[in-house]
């Protein structure tokens, strides 16, 4: 039913695109309902996916535990960093001390939020790259109704995982460069970091850029080192708090997934190549539109704001050789990629927009109107010398054209090209990623969501059972985890939260011998379709299965968890766990 809607909104909106295109530009109120129906869409598009992975129930656990006074730990008293998403975290934390509400609504809100945040900084960004155009505006409203179709993005706005803040992050730091907001940049670039690892990419990205554009004195020469005192200001404090708190350099989870990864680097390299193929196939007409765009400005160079449409074709191919390093990723629909397109999108909506201006209005305001190109570069930027010199040689920022370059008959020799075909363009990209979207990732996002609800019943199953202080060891734990509360010790045989298992994975020994759980779950698949009475090799000694049956299965086995449980204490674990009405204990 949902998908009908989705798929029903963007034909409106794509018919609206179209029809409204040569208005955009010229009629605020058309660009205001053409963005409020893209914002509408964008909703509608997330709500469709409406998915919460087990990776987010770690950071919810992590939240939790924060705002209830057990610090930044996943089990209390435990301090591990199975996390890299420091920001977000705290962000939730943060709600639920000041709320009260629980963390997963309050995630996926944010979330969404982020989500609809980075279809407007992609039309306010893409507007102010264009600002010398009277015509920029339609190009920003393009750029915003492809950000909106993105199927990353709306796949994991609802997901309560950090991704959506992390893309609404890095279109603002080109913002904060865009406009001249050196220290701003600097800061913004240190919040990405302490949000997603790939961060340190952006970051890097970002301050090589400011370097090359000061020796070529589009930035002042100080614009580098302002950038990175800006990013010492949150990253210096965060880095000593963790050194100090928990007195590991790398983040544990980051150690647990190297080490899960192929033992060969040209393994890994294979797995993220795939990863980044597959990718690079479903959008392959973003890719397409790239290489014209970048073909049309290597042609056309010193065009004014093009610095900025190559910055964000770098931090989109940085953000794909990260991920081709790390190995790909284990979530659907492309989630470690997902700021790739929107970079796409704003880097060829202003990428067409500056080609298709005139070369004589190119060189008239390419020095004149560029904040980060001063005309005196003895001045600093903002200056009102700086203003007077500029006004004084072309139009200011965000001034209207003159006439003669706003409407030419047919549109041929104007500013801009008055022609529906960006719109065309712009909706034909929309289309083809909500459509791959539909039939791709929306079935096994729903399939990973059928699993997720069972887990978090299980886990409230075991949580409410078992007393205060029982250790389990879960398998996927996040979930599980976060469902069953700080009541239960969870250990993470994946060793995500375990800093000896993050290092020795194998290590099953360890898991018996010294965490010694009471109860052992392994369900990364969710209930089971019927009893097998099996149990692994690992746990054979100490521990004996017992199959529950869940209530409300289906005549032909029903659904069923198998919890391997300590023998001294299996027949009370039974007799607890057994008293809960929708599970029956069936002894094997």
């Amino acid at each position: 039913m949902i998908a009908t809607a989705v798929v029903a909104l963007w034909v409106c909106l794509a018919v609206l695109l179209v029809v409204a295109w040569p208005r955009l530009s010229a009629h605020r109120g058309w660009r205001l309902v053409t963005l409020a129906v893209t914002l509408a869409a964008s909703l509608v598009h997330q709500l469709a996916y409406g998915t919460v992975p087990d990776e987010a129930h770690i950071g919810f656990r992590y939240a939790r535990n924060i705002a209830e006074g057990y610090g930044p730990v996943f089990n209390p008293g435990e301090p591990v960093e199975g996390y890299t998403d420091f920001a977000w975290i705290v962000l939730l934390a943060l709600v639920r001390a000041i709320t009260g509400a629980d963390v997963e609504p309050v995630a996926v809100t944010l979330g969404i939020a982020c989500a609809l945040g980075c279809v407007l900084v992609a039309y306010t960004l893409t507007g102010r790259i264009l600002r010398w155009s009277g015509r920029a505006p339609a190009f920003a409203v393009a750029a915003s109704v492809v950000t909106a179709a993105t199927g990353a993005l709306a796949a994991y706005g609802p997901s309560g995982l950090s991704t959506p803040l992390f893309v609404l992050l890095v279109l603002t730091l080109v913002y904060t460069l865009v406009t001249g907001h050196v220290v701003l940049a600097g800061v913004v670039a240190a919040l990405a970091v302490m949000t997603r690892l790939d961060g340190v990419v952006v970051a890097v990205v970002a301050g090589c850029w400011l370097v090359i554009a000061a020796l070529r004195r589009r930035m002042p020469r100080p614009s580098p080192a302002v950038y990175v005192a800006g990013a010492a200001v949150p990253l210096v404090p965060w880095v000593a708090w963790r050194l100090t708190y928990y007195g590991d350099s790398v983040p544990t989870a980051v150690v647990a997934r190297l080490v899960r990864a192929s033992d060969s680097l040209v393994g890994r390299f294979e797995a993220g190549w795939t990863y980044v193929t597959d990718f690079a196939l479903t959008y392959q007409a973003f890719l397409l539109i790239t290489a014209v765009t970048i073909g049309v400005l290597s042609y056309r160079r010193r065009l004014p704001g093009a610095t900025y449409v190559w910055l964000l074709f770098a931090l989109a191919l940085a953000e794909s050789g990260y991920v081709v390093a790390i190995g790909g990723g284990s979530l659907p629909a492309w989630e470690r990629l997902a700021p790739v397109p929107v970079l796409l999108a704003v880097a060829a909506a202003s990428g067409f927009a500056l080609a298709g201006m005139p070369p004589a209005v190119a060189k008239g305001t390419a020095s004149a109107t560029d904040p980060a190109l001063p005309t005196d570069p003895a001045l600093p930027m903002g200056t009102a010398a700086s203003r007077t010199s500029a006004t004084a040689h072309g139009p200011a920022p965000g001034a209207p054209s003159s006439p003669s370059s706003e409407t030419v008959p047919g549109g041929s020799s104007g500013a801009m090209p008055t022609g529906r075909g960006v719109a065309v363009v712009a909706v034909v990209l929309a289309g083809l990623s909500v459509t791959f979207g539909m039939t791709r990732a929306l079935p096994a996002m729903h399939e990973l969501r059928t699993v997720e609800n069972e887990l978090d019943e299980i886990g409230e199953w075991l949580g409410a059972r078992l007393t205060a202080g029982t250790v389990v060891s879960a398998v996927p734990a996040g979930a599980l985890a976060a469902a069953a509360g700080p009541r239960l010790y969870v250990v993470d045989p994946s060793g995500t939260t375990d800093t000896h298992l993050a290092r020795h994975p194998e290590d099953h020994a360890y898991v018996v011998r010294d965490r010694m759980p009471a109860v052992v779950v392994d369900a990364a698949g969710g209930y089971l379709p019927s009893r097998t009475c099996s149990i692994r090799t690992e746990y054979a000694g100490p521990y004996e299965v017992v199959p529950f049956r869940r209530a409300g299965g289906d005549t032909t086995g029903g659904r069923w968890v198998e919890l391997y449980l300590h023998r001294p204490q299996a027949d009370l674990l039974t007799d607890r766990l057994a008293a809960d009405p929708r599970f029956t204990a069936e002894p094997c």
